[in-house]
């Protein structure tokens, strides 16, 4: 094998790697908490009259307002909502990347199959 057929299965085992559901619902979440915290806190210190409309996450966030209470409470919710958003997309994209691949491999054998079959 020369470096680069190396280099390219290196780069192909990377990109069908299953994703880590658990890191990947950890990121998203921690991403969505941050966000809405401080998206909070900007809009309490910035615009104190309330002309951003950040008190329609009540209705998803249930305890949620625009208040350093609030703040706590949507960084919460929000890092849940992310968690299981980030937890499903990583458990779909590995059920159809695994799907995908025994499709494939099916198809692979089933051609290999024809032509010994052809011989016999």
């Amino acid at each position: 094998m020369t470096r680069r057929e190396t280099a390219l299965d290196h780069d192909l085992a990377l990109v069908f790697a299953p994703l880590d559901k658990r890191a990947l619902g950890l990121a998203l979440g921690m991403l969505l908490a941050i966000l809405v915290g401080l998206l909070t806190l900007l809009s309490l210190t910035l615009d104190p009259a309330g002309r951003v409309p950040l008190v329609l996450l009540r209705e998803f966030f249930r305890g949620y307002d625009v208040s350093l209470r609030g703040a706590c409470i949507g960084a919460a919710w929000a890092f849940f909502t992310g968690f299981v958003w980030g937890w499903f997309l990583a458990f779909t994209r590995n059920l159809v990347l695994a799907i995908w691949l025994i499709g494939v491999r099916v198809r692979a054998d089933l051609s290999m199959s024809r032509t010994f079959l052809d011989h016999i």
